[in-house]
This record gives structure tokens, sequence and C-alpha cells, in this order.
């Protein structure tokens, strides 16, 4: 599998988990690849993808077998948010992870970040594919 057909497979798990479409203020309009537009409204949580590696992983009779990808996931909210809206943070959070390594990804790593007055969660989750 090709890395444009795995970040095709992560979105259209995203935008097919009801529970995540039903804590997102916009449901599918809610999750962005690479970037989340500047001139979004102010309704959060909100979710951006990106593949932010592709190595080899397995080579063989001078050709690669098998590949390992990286996709990265920030999780965004206000810094100053209700207390629903961090509700619906975390269990986006949740969400997601249960979304992830059903897909078959492991989580690597997870960093708190905060810029521009919003906070995020960024995740990166790792699988190995085969070419």
């Amino acid at each position: 599998m090709e890395t444009p057909e795995l970040e095709k497979q992560v979105f259209t798990s995203l935008i097919s988990d009801s529970e995540l479409m039903t804590l997102l203020p916009n449901g599918a309009l809610s999750i962005f690849h690479y970037v989340m537009p500047s001139s979004l409204p102010d309704k959060y949580p909100a979710v951006v993808y990106s593949t932010i590696s592709d190595v080899p992983a397995l080579a063989g009779d001078n050709q690669e077998l098998a590949h390992r990808v990286t996709i990265r996931i920030h999780v965004i909210t206000r810094e100053r948010n209700t207390v629903t809206e961090q509700a619906k943070f975390l269990n986006a959070c949740k969400a997601i992870k249960r979304i992830m390594t059903g897909l078959g990804f492991v989580r690597r790593q997870t960093t708190p970040y905060l810029e521009d007055s919003r906070a995020m969660l960024i995740y990166d989750y790792v699988k190995g594919v085969d070419t």
C-alpha cells in the first residue's frame, strides 16, 4: 500500500466514525489534511492529519519490500475552553486512538503544544506497510 492510499484510509476511517463525528462541531468539515485554514471559525475541537515520514523498513533483492509510515495527528482546541469543549476534546483524542489502533497503527508519542491561544495534543502513529 502506498502512502496516499494509507492517508485516504485514515481520513475515511475518521469521517466514518459516528462517535468522533458527534464530538467535532462541523463533523467531517472539522478534519483537515496537512493544515487547518486560518479562516476557520472558532469551533473546536478540530483535527489535522499528515504523513511526516515514510521510510524503507525491509529490502531484498534490491527492492523495497516494506516501509514504515508515520502519521501525525493534531487534535486542536482553544486554550481557554468551556468544560463541554474540554470533554469533547478529550473524548475526540480517545476516539482517534481507538480508530488508529483499529487500523493497525501503534502510537509512538504524544506531545502537548500551545500556539496562538490554541491547545493541542499531537500524536504520532506508526505502521509497517508491505509495498
